[in-house]
Formats: structure tokens, C-alpha cells, sequence
């Protein structure tokens, strides 16, 4: 198999311990804001964009946050990016960056038996967006 490019946590228990344990002169890492390894395997990996943020004024500036990160995540081997926006957000960001509307989630606590989690911020229904190219984003149908 050839090696390829994928995303890694920075969590002390991934990409630090590995670091930690590998690393020939600097062992310890203050901190990283990416983290790119190379695996030998197929795995698909998949992000999820959080949030986009931008400040009043800035028009675009949300449809040029989704490109870059899209963009970026590509570039360390992602294979699908998505998002999802509420329900009275029309993502109009989303649809001018070329994301792919793929309907509704049912919405609901990610809390399970034997894997709590704290309450969600907001459980209630959203909608599930794509970044353009994704391997799990739906495929249009040619008519």
C-alpha cells in the first residue's frame, strides 16, 4: 500500500504522545493548531466545520471560511468535510462556497448508555451540508 495523507488530533493521547515517543530531539510540544500524519491504508477520514464566525460588515467572509477549510482539509487528506446550519438559517454562505445541501438530521442527544455526554446545546432538527467533491456528499442524479 502506498502511504497517504490524513488529518491527526492534536490531543495529548494522539499526535503529542506520538510525538512524544518518536521525535529524536524535541520531545515535548507546547501546542499545534494542525496536525497532518501519514498512514498506510484507506481509511476515509471525514471533518466537521464547528462554526463560521464572521463579524458584520464582512460580506463573503463566511463562503471564504468554508473554501479555505475545505481547502485546507483536502491538502492533509481529508476525504469528506460537512456542516450543518438551523433551521432559519438559509446557508446562503454555504451554497455560494459550492457546499451541497443533503436535507434534514433528526436532531437529538449524542448521550448513550454507557457513553454519557453532556446536553447539547441545541438538540433540535438541522440541516446537513457537504463541502463540494466529498466522497459521502450525495451524488446529483443527471437529468
Amino acid at each position: 500500500m502506498s502511504l497517504r495523507l490524513r488529518p491527526w488530533t492534536v490531543k495529548r493521547e494522539t499526535a503529542l504522545a506520538f510525538n512524544l515517543e518518536v521525535h529524536r530531539k524535541l520531545k515535548k510540544i507546547q501546542g499545534a493548531m494542525w496536525c497532518v500524519s501519514i498512514r498506510d491504508g484507506n481509511e476515509i477520514d471525514h471533518l466537521r466545520v464547528l462554526r463560521c464566525t464572521v463579524k458584520e460588515g464582512h460580506k463573503n467572509g463566511c463562503s471564504m471560511l468554508y473554501g479555505a477549510c475545505w481547502r485546507a482539509a483536502r491538502a492533509m487528506g481529508v476525504e469528506s468535510m460537512d456542516t450543518f446550519t438551523h433551521l432559519d438559517e438559509p446557508g446562503t454562505s454555504l451554497r455560494a462556497a459550492g457546499w451541497i445541501e443533503d436535507g434534514m438530521t433528526s436532531g437529538g442527544e449524542h448521550s448513550r448508555e454507557g457513553r454519557p455526554r453532556k446536553p447539547q446545546e441545541d438538540a433540535r432538527p438541522k440541516r446537513r451540508w457537504w463541502a463540494p467533491g466529498s466522497l459521502k456528499a450525495p451524488q446529483r442524479v443527471a437529468s
